[in-house]
């Protein structure tokens, strides 16, 4: 017996059809379970943190943006105590000067977001892979670290414009084009 791919895909694609946006949201995030952490990255195979979410997304509103955890943050999820229909996402914001990665991220930068899948539930893409987490247990990790955590809700109407401009492309993946498909003229 052998698996009919396209079938399976075309129920695939009819049952997103069916799904809100924040069901999309959650779903695309999901899909990047347990993959490998790339920096800089937002694809289907390997996303950073930011990557992961961008990526969420723009396969659940159709609007493109790639920035980083703190742009997603000072433009984008900026609804305080957001409704549970809204996209959601975690933000660990440093609370002094200090060293991340390979620069020093200033006072009151988001270092690092994670989408909100659930009620205290998390996907959290760091090192070495992509995983599933409890928010008050990241929080307590990156508290440790220096960090405040804040829940933000997804302002859509900054969305639909950094996207209808193409603004807030910073550093997107050049290899995320082969998962997309090109639309006839």
């Amino acid at each position: 017996m052998l698996l009919h791919w396209q079938a399976l895909m075309e129920n695939e694609k009819q049952q997103c059809l069916k799904m809100s946006e924040k069901e999309k949201f959650v779903y695309f995030l999901l899909l990047q379970y347990r993959s490998p952490y790339g920096w800089g990255k937002e694809n289907p195979v390997t996303a950073d943190c930011s990557g992961s979410v961008c990526l969420a997304l723009m396969m659940a509103t159709g609007l493109s943006i790639r920035t980083t955890a703190d742009g997603l943050l000072k433009k984008f999820f900026t609804i305080r105590n957001p409704g549970k229909d809204l996209l959601q996402a975690a933000f660990f914001i440093t609370r002094t000067d200090k060293r991340h990665g390979s620069r020093i991220a200033k006072k009151g930068e988001a270092v690092h977001v994670a989408g909100l899948i659930g009620d205290n539930v998390i996907f959290n893409a760091v090192e070495p892979y992509a995983e599933i987490r409890t928010l008050e247990s990241v929080k307590l990790e990156y508290g440790f670290k220096g960090c405040d955590t804040v829940i933000r809700g997804l302002d859509m109407q900054a969305l639909k414009i950094a996207h209808r401009d193409g603004t807030d492309l910073f550093g997107l993946d050049a290899e995320l084009e082969q998962f997309m498909t090109k639309e006839a003229s």
